[in-house]
């Protein structure tokens, strides 16, 4: 015990008490004691052989906490390098996280079996019992540190597969994969040979982000997903094993959602992914701003054109419907939505009343205000085809409010019965 203890009498006398000389006399046994925590690791962890992880490693590791945890008893060392070292290790090598908290354990086991066997006097014993909080408190404390850094190394290693699996996603969906998609799409937890769709969601703040719900949900019937960052919103590369239409689960689906979203058009290559990409973010732009719900791709193709076309959308709107800006908002609006209902009513004006609570002759005077301000009559098939592409244009454009170059004014005379 000689240099241990005098070093350690010399700093902190008080703190080596009775048990010091166990502490020390321990040190000198370091490799024996080496040895019997490697071959207790081993009988009871069968994960440390299955790991590949080499018993010399193991024995390196062993011996640095060991000698660590003698010299933090003997107040000569503080150091938690050895426990950081001992969680690196085993995480690299896929040791599970119980093994190596139970490697903890049984070294302890093992020192202190060692310690009550050195205390062979009363004194001893007493000694050594006084110091049993202490030295559990320091296995406890080396045993968290190792669990600590295992979780950052598995963190950040799982951040690093996210990401490579993210770059190879991107490449599939920019066109730019030429290898075989086989190991790729395993790669991503999607299926070989299955059919496909891209799915667009809009970015929304963690709160409100319906995709890690959405991406669960699909995978119970057989949808399975992955994803990453696209141009500001979400793009997930679907694989549909269960033969179900994928357009038809996500609609069910996203009556539960608060996002808006686009699917594409089915696809078997990935060579088709960057125009499924294409297809699934014009398709999300069919869904006005602020109504949830997810567009199949093609299901609506006068809102797939005008959303394809913005600036046109825009002057149509305008050129349109422009002329309701002489009204105030509150009459613009009631003549608006007279005719949405008497498109949704299928030109029938008798349904479009009941459907307003209205007299059928209202209806007609509306729509004969909507003609004189607009130029544009819903009895001629031509302009009422404009009139109907220009309410779609609006709605899409989150502009339902008011008709465009409406000037947000209020305080005039109701035109409008």
């Amino acid at each position: 015990m000689g240099r241990t203890v005098a070093l350690q009498s010399a700093r902190h006398p008080e703190s080596i008490g009775g048990a010091g000389a166990l502490f020390s006399g321990m040190l000198d046994a370091l490799d024996e004691l080496t040895d019997g925590v490697v071959v207790d690791i081993l009988r009871g962890e069968k994960a440390y052989s299955a790991s590949g992880l080499s018993e010399d490693i193991l024995r390196s590791i062993v011996r640095d906490n060991i000698e660590a945890i003698l010299q933090h008893l003997l107040g000569i060392g503080d150091s938690v390098h050895a426990p950081r070292v001992a969680g690196r290790v085993k995480a690299e090598y896929g040791v599970p996280m119980d093994s190596l908290l139970h490697a903890y354990r049984l070294a302890g086991l093992r020192l202190w079996e060692s310690m009550m066997a050195r205390a062979t006097t009363a004194e001893g014993s007493s000694a050594l019992l006084e110091a049993s909080s202490r030295f559990w408190g320091i296995i406890d404390r080396y045993s968290g540190v190792a669990a600590d850094t295992y979780r950052e190394v598995v963190e950040e290693r799982d951040r690093r597969d996210q990401h490579s699996k993210r770059v190879l996603l991107v490449s599939i969906l920019d066109g730019d994969f030429a290898d075989s998609p086989a190991p790729a799409l395993r790669a991503l937890g999607l299926l070989a040979g299955a059919s496909y769709a891209v799915l667009a969601l809009e970015m929304r703040d963690s709160v409100a982000d319906a995709r890690p719900n959405l991406e669960e949900r699909m995978r119970a019937v057989g949808i399975a997903s992955f994803w990453t960052p696209w141009k500001g919103e979400h793009l997930g590369l679907l694989s549909n094993a269960s033969n179900a239409d994928v357009a038809a689960v996500l609609t069910q689906l996203a009556r539960t959602t608060m996002s808006r979203g686009g699917v594409s058009l089915p696809f078997v290559t990935l060579d088709d992914a960057p125009t499924a990409v294409s297809q699934a973010l014009l398709a999300l732009r069919c869904v006005p701003p602020g109504e949830p719900g997810i567009h199949p791709y093609g299901s609506a193709p006068i809102d797939t054109i005008l959303a394809a076309q913005p600036k046109y959308a825009a002057e149509l709107r305008e050129r349109t419907l422009g002329g309701l800006s002489l009204l105030d908002s509150g009459d613009a609006r009631v003549l608006l939505d007279t005719l949405q209902a008497w498109f949704d009513s299928d030109g029938s004006t008798a349904a479009c009343a009941e459907a307003l609570q209205c007299h059928r002759n209202t209806v007609l005077h509306r729509l004969g205000r909507v003609a004189q301000l607009t130029g544009k009559s819903v009895m001629k098939p031509q302009e009422a085809a404009e009139l109907y592409t220009a309410l779609r244009a609006m709605r899409l454009a989150g502009d339902a409010a008011a008709p465009p170059g409406h000037p947000t004014v209020g305080g005039r005379r109701s035109l409008v019965p």
